[in-house]
């Protein structure tokens, strides 16, 4: 039985990304009957999941050999504009952005389990969320932090208002008792106690050199974070929120980084408008390599995931995911 947790839903927020990037249009035609604008990955474990934000729909792959396990297509109620998702015990939550919602399914079937939705949630245009234990945290264009349990759908608390400096927060990232969230338009980041939802502080681009911050990603004690527009890479030391270096080298390539992961030694940093890649040492910030070119098919990458021993790369414009090695960055298949 599907169930749906709702109230009355709040109206659709205006996406608010000045920086530059030619992020495709959510609407129009496939020219995949897979992919369509994907903008969000997760794997869990044999298969990986991509959302499809113009096409409204979830495709599931298995992550060995990049063949296609299902397309989940719903009602527009229940899957409307997805932009992120990822998985929680055996189920996959996803992020819709113009629906106002979460929708819950089944990893093992695909099936719907239940979407999550209305006013008391304060989701307004839901972007990024990130899991701790049982509960799963969203973060909305709209200003909110939201917190539920990703076991049941419950609401638990929802974090909003001028204290917390949330201004368009697009991602959230979550180590220990501390959830961070990277506010785009605000130049910032606001850390909040995962407790209480108390705000403990704010890292600002004034004193840190952050601007437009898009990705997070933990690096043993640090957080590395995407500057969008200031095209390079902040590390802050996520104890103190003291900066700890930039990274903006021209041998860098950055243009536009968007989405990045840490995998140990690795720090892969996605250029939307740099159709490549970025490979950094996680620890010390050198750079290790750049892909670019031809051969990988990048065509605005906007998203990315660790799948075993690959990284699979979302491809926003090109309706595609490349799937390279997570330890030489040889391409390795392009799934159109």
């Amino acid at each position: 039985m599907v169930t749906r947790v709702t109230a009355t839903a709040f109206a659709t927020a205006s996406l608010v990304m000045a920086l530059g990037v030619t992020l495709p249009a959510t609407g129009g035609a496939s020219s995949s009957p897979a992919l369509d604008n994907p903008l969000g990955l997760a794997s869990s474990g044999a298969h990986v999941w991509v959302a499809n934000t113009a096409g409204n729909s979830v495709s599931e792959f298995n992550a060995s050999n990049g063949s296609l396990t299902r397309t989940v297509s719903l009602a527009a109620d229940d899957l409307n504009s997805p932009i992120a998702l990822g998985v929680n015990r055996s189920n996959v939550w996803i992020a819709n952005k113009a629906g106002n919602s979460l929708t819950e399914l089944n990893a093992t079937s695909g099936s719907l389990e239940r979407v999550v939705e209305g006013a008391s949630y304060g989701f307004s245009d839901p972007i990024g969320l990130a899991f701790s234990g049982p509960y799963l945290w969203v973060v909305s264009q709209g200003n909110t932090l939201t917190e539920i349990s990703a076991i049941n759908g419950v609401l638990i608390r929802v974090v909003k208002g001028t204290s917390d400096h949330f201004d368009n927060p697009v991602s959230v990232a979550i180590r220990g008792n501390s959830v961070w969230v990277a506010n785009e338009a605000g130049n910032s980041l606001s850390e909040v106690n995962a407790a209480n939802g108390a705000l403990l502080r704010v890292v600002s681009s004034s004193a840190d050199g952050i601007v437009a911050p898009i990705g997070l990603a933990f690096s043993g004690p640090n957080l590395w974070v995407s500057d969008a527009s200031g095209d390079g890479l902040s590390e802050i030391n996520a104890a103190t929120g003291s900066l700890v270096r930039t990274v903006s080298s021209p041998r860098d390539k950055f243009a536009a980084p968007w989405n990045l992961i840490v995998q140990g030694p690795h720090l892969w940093v996605v250029n939307a408008n740099g159709d490549s890649v970025t490979e950094l040492n996680s620890i010390s910030g050198t750079l290790v390599k750049v892909l670019s070119g031809h051969t990988y098919g990048f065509d605005n990458p906007i998203a990315l995931a660790v799948v075993g021993p690959t990284i699979w790369i979302a491809n926003g414009a090109g309706n595609s995911i490349t799937v390279v090695s997570s330890s030489t960055g040889a391409f390795l298949r392009y799934l159109p």
